[in-house]
């Protein structure tokens, strides 16, 4: 008798990808990383949790929709807490840019319910009762996290689907990426009221046919080259650890004009996070902070060009 747990054979072509890599070895694949988050939550059963001011809106609205209260704090120069937490809160640290290893050891070290946000760290190593990163912003994916928790639910999750939110990536191949920005836009918006799911195969399939080590030699040779030729301008003072693998190479410099100059010249820059505290670190960082792209797409001959526009 043939039932639908059969695997379908003949009819048209899907896409062909390789899927020879295991990328989400060791970890719970969720849809997006503010659904790790309220995984977390739920997991360690935390009713009260510490935040930064400095993350995005998702972060703190995810774990609202938990039921969980907030306390914001705030982050000094060097993107460390300038809070002294009890030793039994829960913290939630953001690893900014990917270039925060050495703080968030620093942390773990002291707190012992340290969760960290690798949304921007893919690479980084478990450190704390969880860390999260999102696979979506290191690769062409249209959503999809890693959770890597010392407490797992036992949930039956909904597999997501994902070829909804998949324009903005074929259109920014067939024609370009500002031609696609709308569709991102709106792709990006639909994770916002997504429950709680385990990652589509779609994402999974994708996600498995990239060479993630590729990616991450890429990155690091293209921040480095950056920082040899900015970092005397540089109001950023980085030294990265061994655990850091940048996903942009933050330069703040308090150039009003830049950011526009380099969009101009179709380089983009993008803004984290509004509204920010003015009267606050986060403030300056939020107005002047430019997160130059070192993605893997990239080369010597594209940081060239960005360090040209700078320099222009």
């Amino acid at each position: 008798m043939i039932t639908n747990s059969f695997r379908e054979i003949g009819g048209y072509f899907g896409l062909e990808l390789e899927n020879k890599f295991d990328n989400i070895l060791n970890s719970v694949a969720l849809n997006c990383a503010r659904n790790c988050l309220r995984y977390v939550i739920r997991a360690f059963n935390i009713k009260e949790i510490n935040i930064p001011f400095y993350t995005c809106p998702v972060v703190w609205q995810s774990i609202q929709k938990e039921n969980c209260k907030i306390n914001f704090y705030h982050i000094d120069k060097n993107f460390m807490p300038i809070t002294d937490f009890k030793e039994n809160d829960f913290i939630v640290y953001t690893n900014y840019f990917g270039i925060c290893a050495n703080n968030v050891k620093k942390l773990a070290k002291r707190y012992k319910n340290l969760i960290t946000d690798n949304a921007q760290a893919f690479y980084m190593p478990k450190y704390g009762i969880a860390s999260f990163n999102s696979v979506r912003k290191f690769f062409g994916v249209p959503d999809g996290a890693l959770l890597y928790s010392d407490k797992l639910l036992n949930e039956d999750f909904e597999q997501d689907t994902s070829y909804q939110r998949f324009s903005h990536l074929l259109k920014r191949i067939d024609i370009d990426a500002k031609f696609g920005y709308t569709d991102f836009q709106t792709n990006d918006d639909s994770l916002n009221d997504e429950p709680i799911k385990f990652m589509s195969n779609l994402t999974k399939n994708i996600f498995n046919s990239i060479d993630v080590n590729v990616a991450k030699i890429k990155r690091l040779e293209n921040f480095k080259y950056l920082h040899s030729h900015l970092s005397d301008l540089n109001e950023l003072e980085i030294t990265l650890d061994i655990d850091d693998v940048p996903m942009i190479y933050p330069y703040l410099i308090k150039d009003e004009t830049l950011r526009q100059k380099l969009i101009k010249n179709k380089i983009y820059v993008a803004t984290y996070w509004n509204p920010m505290p003015n009267d606050y670190q986060e403030g300056l960082f939020q107005k002047y902070l430019l997160p130059l792209p070192i993605d893997q797409r990239y080369n010597t001959l594209d940081m060239d060009r960005i360090l040209g526009v700078i320099n222009g």
